[in-house]
């Protein structure tokens, strides 16, 4: 098999596995019934999430340097913010700004 060849079969795979994931979705849920597990799923997913983001940016702080202050400022206005708007972009968005400011400050 020449470089041509392969090049064409992995680009034909690629077509094919990009059309199927798109048409999965369509054919499990296209009887337009609400299920509770997709529910329970759209609903617990941000924030599990979010809880996936925070454990692994906490997992690498120096807790005996100052930087540490700076995360858990950062941390503690994302989520002020979150409960006080209620906008998950928005606080994720202010807090990583924020954390960024007082790094490279």
């Amino acid at each position: 098999m020449n470089e041509l060849q392969y090049l064409i079969g992995v680009i034909i795979a690629m077509a094919l596995a990009t059309y199927f994931t798109r048409l999965i979705p369509f054919v499990l849920f296209g009887t337009g019934k609400e299920s509770s597990l997709l529910n329970y799923v759209a609903k617990s997913t941000p924030p599990m999430v979010m809880m996936i983001l925070v454990v692994y940016m906490l997992k690498d702080v120096n807790y005996h340097s100052f930087e540490s202050v700076y995360t858990f400022l950062s941390i503690a206005i994302t989520i002020g913010l979150h409960v006080y708007k209620r906008n998950a972009l928005l606080s994720i968005v202010t807090g990583t700004a924020i954390y960024m400011f007082f790094v490279q400050m």
